[in-house]
């Protein structure tokens, strides 16, 4: 008996389209459904969504009723054939919809065979990912490709099969009940816009089934390329220039717009849409949770536009996000779209579609904001960027980074750099020029990618290391050096912990790894040099994080430390509101995230000297003497209302009002002060046992160790204060300090503020 289908009459003269398709499904899968009412509710509640985003890119006409019943009847069948425990974790997430959403995700991207050489091996280095708190593993292109050049893995032959250098389907599998079964994520790669031109569905096209040419952007003259050319940009202009590839075998050009051997799919064909929903389905029966959605800007073409970021694409992700909420509800997808910080957002879904395309997707607006306030010791514009911001839908998720495997594009946008005052031509001529080192006082060592010629602008490659002057630090072996650059390392660090959204960590960037130049005996990667920046796992140098003192050892300790806290507190949910306050010293970046009545303030200074925060510029919430630094375990008591941060310092804070002062530590002032012979010094400040603030009560100094003058005081641990010195010759005060110190008790740091 045939299947339950929709006449052309009915169809035409229905007024709800999404209303027939589920009622030709209730009848087509009646026993089913009346066995699984969820799933019967699923479709009630997302095919209209599916046919909405559906029919915008394919039309309504009664041959498209068809496709999308053969479409629903897949998705079912995705959700019966899916294993029973992929099925019990679809419904515990289901009945927490913030599951992923929580303080608890701390993501984690490598390469299967940089990290550990095969699935396998990863598999058995799980306990390291466990003991850093790594609870996302998101593996690099692991499916089967090409011989040769093949785009890092991104030119896939074979959806359905690993590569064999990797381990098989079956590994990959055993992969993920592993990971499942220590409360872990597994995500994968899914090259949406492009295949392998040795993929099985390219070599029947090459061998000329008209069928399957039709899967591609194929075409008999140059006539329609030389239109699309006229407004398309080049993504690899020094490797690939063009965007379309001559196809001797067939005698045609194909659209190929990153590399000749990637052919560009053609979603105007709905053959494809379904081909690729298959291959979809095929991956989330493996255990995959998240699939990465590769180029999925340049999915949709029209002619007169760059064919990026086009409502097109966006329908095909509604309409592929539906489908998957019917065969596969707790899994998610992570939107690859580092574009403008006003499309980005559009990947998780905005006006009128929040929650109705990606969960996730990655923070670039606030990757390359982060580095260019590091470099120019200056927040305006990386606070002006993110306020500029849409809000970020409720469901959505930003993963927020510092490095991954690719380059780093300065998305700095023309408007927000003049709102601050600055040309975006050159600023982002600034960022990449100081990144590779070129620019007076840098201390980076990265290289400059894909630089435009016209323009003087590029892209950034080389490690989180190279860039903020750790692996110039290590080989010129200076104590402070080091410091500083661990600074820079864990102040951004410790923002992608604390933003709106949850961490991703780059392998390797754990413990530092340097910019590693054997790619160049590699013909296939000499030319591209990212590849600097995907160094194969240090296993002796990770071996170190159990030795104290080691970079190795301080980075990888510290990076636990931020995970493990993050876990604990409430308002860096995913729904937590953000606020970015805008605070009289350019040189500090202060944001509040707020949850359910909870808040927390993350502070970090970006410059290479010690600034000050005044407490009063901030909301009444933060007016309190007494807060709580979560991330260093300590009560910090405020006599002066002013926070001093150390040189690439941050602090995580709360409120904390009930809390009583520490125990009483002894504390050393220590200044250096000339005098004439006669005069003595003292100095007064802002706690009871300075004269609170009043240079009548000052506290003598002894001068034993002149010029050097000293006094010891005990004060609550944790005091915050300020002070001054003034001199006096007997009674009479002759001279006071032009300059205010600032001091927290029990350290023996002295801030000039």
């Amino acid at each position: 008996m045939p299947p339950v289908g929709i006449s052309k009459k009915r169809w035409e003269g229905a007024d709800d389209h999404a209303a027939l398709l589920v009622a030709a499904m209730r009848r087509r899968h009646k026993k089913a459904l009346a066995a699984e009412p969820e799933l019967a509710e699923r479709l009630e509640r997302y095919v209209p969504d599916f046919w909405a985003a559906y029919a915008s890119v394919y039309g309504t006409a009664h041959a498209r009723a068809a496709e999308a019943l053969r479409l629903l009847d897949a998705a079912l069948a995705g959700w019966w054939a899916r294993p029973e425990p992929l099925r019990r974790l679809d419904r515990e997430r289901a009945a927490r919809p913030d599951w992923y959403q929580r303080p608890d995700l701390v993501g984690l991207s490598l390469y299967v065979d940089l990290f550990a050489g095969t699935l396998d091996g990863v598999r058995r280095k799980l306990p390291y990912l466990k003991e850093l708190g790594v609870n996302y593993l998101h593996l690099m292109p692991l499916l089967a490709t090409r011989e040769g050049p093949n785009d890092g893995g991104y030119a896939v032959a074979d959806y359905r099969r690993v590569d064999p250098r990797l381990g098989t389907m079956d590994d990959l599998r055993a992969l993920a009940e592993a990971l499942h079964a220590d409360g872990m994520l597994l995500a994968i790669d899914f090259v949406m816009n492009h295949t392998a031109r040795e993929h099985p569905w390219a070599q029947r096209a090459l061998a000329g089934d008209p069928d399957y040419q039709a899967y591609y952007l194929m075409f008999d003259d140059r006539t329609l390329p030389d239109v699309y050319e006229r407004t398309l940009p080049e993504v690899f202009p020094d490797f690939a220039p063009g965007n379309f590839t001559f196809v001797p075998e067939v005698g045609k050009w194909v659209w190929t717009s990153f590399y000749d051997f990637q052919w560009d799919l053609d979603y105007r064909n709905p053959a494809v849409f379904a081909a690729m929903f298959e291959e979809m389905l095929f991956l989330f029966q493996t255990g995959a949770d998240v699939l990465r959605l590769d180029a999925v800007p340049f999915l949709w073409k029209e002619q007169g536009t760059d064919c990026r970021n086009l409502p097109g694409a966006h329908a095909l992700l509604r309409a592929y996000r539906a489908l998957m909420r019917i065969a596969a509800p707790g899994v998610l997808f992570k939107a690859e779209a580092i574009v403008a910080p006003d499309e980005i957002i559009r990947y998780l879904g905005t006006g009128g579609y929040e929650g109705k395309e990606c969960e996730l997707a990655y923070n670039a607006t606030l990757m390359c904001h982060l580095w260019h306030a590091l470099a120019s010791e200056n927040t305006q514009l990386l606070r002006t960027a993110l306020t500029a911001l849409p809000p970020t839908p409720e469901t959505a998720v930003w993963l927020n980074y510092i490095r991954c495997h690719d380059d780093i594009g300065w998305g700095l946008d023309d408007e927000d750099c003049a709102a601050v005052g600055q040309d975006g031509p050159a600023t982002r001529r600034f960022c990449s020029d100081f990144y590779a080192g070129r620019l007076p006082g840098s201390y980076a060592e990265g290289y400059r990618f894909q630089l435009d010629r016209r323009t003087g602008e590029a892209r950034t490659s080389g490690t989180a290391a190279a860039l903020t002057g750790l692996q110039k630090a290590l080989v010129e072996a200076g104590p402070e050096a080091i410091e500083a650059a661990l600074g820079r390392l864990l102040l951004l660090h410790s923002l992608t912990f604390t933003m709106r959204g949850a961490p991703l960590l780059y392998g390797g960037d754990e413990i530092g790894q340097l910019n590693d130049f054997s790619y160049l005996d590699d013909p296939l990667k000499a030319r591209d040099n990212r590849w600097v920046h995907r160094p194969p796992m240090d296993w002796q140098r990770a071996a170190m994080r159990h030795t104290p003192g080691t970079v190795p050892h301080r980075l990888f300790h510290a990076l636990k430390r931020f995970a493990a806290v993050r876990k604990t507190l409430r308002p860096l949910h995913g729904r937590a509101e953000e606020h970015v306050f805008f605070s009289e010293n350019d040189r500090l970046f202060v944001v509040e995230r707020a949850f359910e009545g909870e808040r927390l303030l993350v502070v970090a200074n970006f410059a290479g000297r010690p600034e000050r925060l005044r407490l009063g510029e901030l909301p009444a919430p933060w007016h309190q003497a007494v807060l709580r630094d979560v991330l260093a375990e300590e009560i910090l008591l405020f006599t002066s209302g002013d926070l001093v941060l150390p040189p690439y310092g941050f602090r995580w804070l709360v409120p904390a009002p009930e809390t009583r002062p520490g125990p009483p530590v002894e504390t050393t002032l220590r200044v250096h002060v000339e005098t004439f012979w006669g005069e003595t010094v003292h100095v007064f400040g802002t706690p009871e046992a300075l004269g609170s603030g009043d240079p009548r009560q000052a506290l003598p100094l002894d001068a034993a160790d002149y010029p050097w003058w000293t006094a010891t005081v005990v004060l609550p641990a944790g005091t915050c204060f300020t002070f001054r010195w003034i001199k006096k010759r007997g009674p009479h005060l002759v001279a006071r300090s032009e300059k205010t110190y600032w001091m927290k008790a029990g350290e023996n740091r002295i801030f000039e503020v």
